[in-house]
């Protein structure tokens, strides 16, 4: 025998203690009131009168000390929750039970509760069960949440505060010193697991449909703005799906949609005008057993241009370049007009201010300074050679440029993306929570940039990436990679998202489905996590054994924990004790 709140020799202690303070309460002598009578006479001949105890008068104290006991004793045994040993607890070594978080374990089943209650029931019952040993909680998508502790009631709280947020791809978690593995899932994400892993299934067919993939593209010179969307049905029966798609609060696009058994449908959806915004997809159908894959959102790109301020005593080829360009709003100053202001990418052409700008810059031939770096040897007639995968050079063909000569660039937290064959760096840039920078360390006067084709794409590539960088396109909730520079993530909901650093890298997790802002170096972005996928939204489907239903590691349903029988144990034999006291049947 084990117990849940504290150590067993306290909670012996608290019973022994809760039953001997019952007996004294009840053998406490209570004064009886003092009454004046004119003679005693009659009381003495009523007393004095000879009278044969029946068996319920001789006993029934006894009785009331009994029950008056056996409360205080159900009410200490709801205080310390004692169990039996069950989980190798003769080991006294440590368990870990692992939650499996994907969302398909928010699945609503047959008897109306969901796949993930009927897990935390079988948490619970696993960590009553684990016989006094230290325990450890885990899910898949959070890693170690608790323990390992002897505490059961720390564990308990611990699993009530979990919940479902994906994972699909998180490593499974280590704990070390465990003697037993519990692993509680629907199975619908595989997963190789180690042979020593007890696996229990709360897996039940269900029907679903879902959005399986969402996007949405801007418009361009020759088409309209679009939104895809795959929607399928996994029901044993066909369906009649409802779609709607909104832009911010504005509904652009419905449909009726009847798919088969298991059959996936997709629509193109055209948008009309506008400044684009958040588009969210909704789905909806009779069958329909989870509802985290009935929505998806995706970020449209505003149509506001880009602001760019161009600070060169002779802008001349920029100029005629992004006079040309729509999405490009450009403000011309010279170095010493140039001030601090709101656009969102500046251009230094030749020079660098004293101290580093707040917003995004490309620099190009910048002399020495402090806060960016210093000049380097001189490299006549240099040839561009294939250097590191960089957006910034995506669809650049260095063939096309004749470049006359680049003076070495060096700084710290600058990286090279493009150079010489004798090793001078061409292209570089910074990616940092403070800066985000692309400095070519060479002219436009120094080559035949502007007369190149890569000169628009190389210079349209630096303000995209420096203004308004792209994070991929949707993906499932749980944990993403960054650049360093990202300062601060906000989430749907507004709230901050916790951003951890290593190396080179950001690291954050997307907890839930929805749109979030990702701020980097001065620049913003947007990256949508949605839930739906084939893999998740089959909820009809599991990864697990076909007989895991009838083992013993399948879940069993649990009840109402059994200290509130207890409770209730408690309060029936008070009642009791008060009705019969009341009519004079006990004492």
């Amino acid at each position: 025998m084990s117990f849940g709140a504290m150590a067993a020799w306290q909670a012996w202690v608290l019973l022994l203690a809760a039953a001997a303070v019952a007996v004294w309460l009840f053998r406490l002598k209570v004064r009886p009131p003092r009454v004046a009578v004119p003679t005693l006479l009659l009381w003495r001949r009523v007393l004095d009168e000879p009278r044969e105890l029946t068996w319920w008068e001789r006993v029934r104290r006894a009785v009331s000390l009994a029950a008056t006991v056996l409360i205080a004793v159900a009410l200490a045994l709801a205080v310390t929750r004692p169990a039996p040993r069950r989980l190798n607890a003769a080991s006294r070594g440590r368990v870990l039970i692992v939650l499996d978080a994907s969302w398909s374990m928010l699945a609503r089943i047959t008897s109306g509760e969901t796949r993930w209650a009927r897990a935390v029931q079988a948490a619970h019952r696993l960590a009553a069960e684990s016989g006094g040993a230290d325990v450890a909680l885990a899910t898949t998508a959070d890693g170690l949440v608790e323990g390992p502790s002897a505490d059961t009631a720390l564990i308990e709280t611990a699993i009530d505060r979990v919940r479902p947020s994906g994972g699909e791809h998180a490593p499974w978690p280590v704990v070390a010193g465990v003697d037993a593995v519990h692993f509680i899932t629907d199975g619908a994400i595989g997963r190789e697991l180690d042979p020593a892993v007890t696996v229990h299934s709360v897996f039940e067919p269900a029907p679903n449909v879902a959005i399986t993939a969402f996007d949405a593209r801007p418009a361009t010179a020759g088409a309209a703005a679009e939104a895809f969307v795959a929607v399928a049905n996994y029901a044993a029966a066909p369906q009649r799906l409802h779609l709607t798609v909104t832009r911010d609060s504005t509904v652009v696009a419905e449909r009726s949609i009847e798919l088969g058994a298991g059959e996936a449908g997709y629509q193109a959806l055209p948008i009309d005008a506008g400044r684009g915004g958040r588009i969210l997809a909704r789905v909806a159908a009779p069958a329909n057993a989870l509802a985290a894959d009935d929505e998806a959102v995706a970020w449209l790109p505003r149509g506001e241009p880009v602001t760019v301020t161009v600070v060169s005593d002779d802008p001349g080829a920029l100029a005629l370049l992004l006079q040309r360009d729509a999405g490009v709003t450009a403000t011309y100053v010279t170095p010493a007009e140039y001030r601090a202001g709101r656009a969102e990418v500046v251009i230094f052409d030749r020079w660098l201010p004293r101290a580093a700008p707040s917003r995004p810059a490309l620099c190009l031939a910048p002399p020495t300074a402090d806060w960016l770096g210093t000049v380097g040897t001189e490299e006549r007639s240099p040839v561009w050679t294939p250097g590191a995968r960089h957006s910034v050079l995506a669809g650049v063909d260095p063939l096309t440029l004749d470049i006359r000569k680049v003076r070495a660039y060096d700084g710290e937290g600058l990286l090279p993306v493009a150079r010489s064959d004798k090793g001078a760096p061409l292209v570089l840039v910074a990616d940092h929570a403070d800066r985000r920078l692309v400095v070519l360390a060479f002219a436009v006067a120094d080559s035949n940039l502007a007369f190149a084709p890569a000169f628009p794409v190389l210079v349209g590539n630096a303000i995209d990436w420096l203004a308004r960088p792209s994070y991929g396109p949707a993906r499932a909730p749980g944990r993403i990679t960054l650049p360093a520079s990202v300062s601060r993530i906000t989430g749907p909901d507004g709230s901050a998202v916790p951003v951890a650093r290593a190396g080179d890298r950001a690291f954050a997790t997307l907890a839930r489905a929805g749109l979030y802002l990702i701020e980097a170096g001065g620049s913003r972005g947007v990256v949508a996590a949605n839930v739906g996928s084939p893999e998740v939204s089959d909820l009809a489907r599991t990864t697990l054994a076909t007989d895991a239903a009838d083992t013993e590691a399948r879940v069993r349903r649990g009840g109402r924990p059994w200290w509130t029988y207890a409770v209730l144990a408690a309060f029936v034999l008070a009642a009791l004790e008060w009705w019969t006291w009341q009519r004079r049947v006990t004492v």
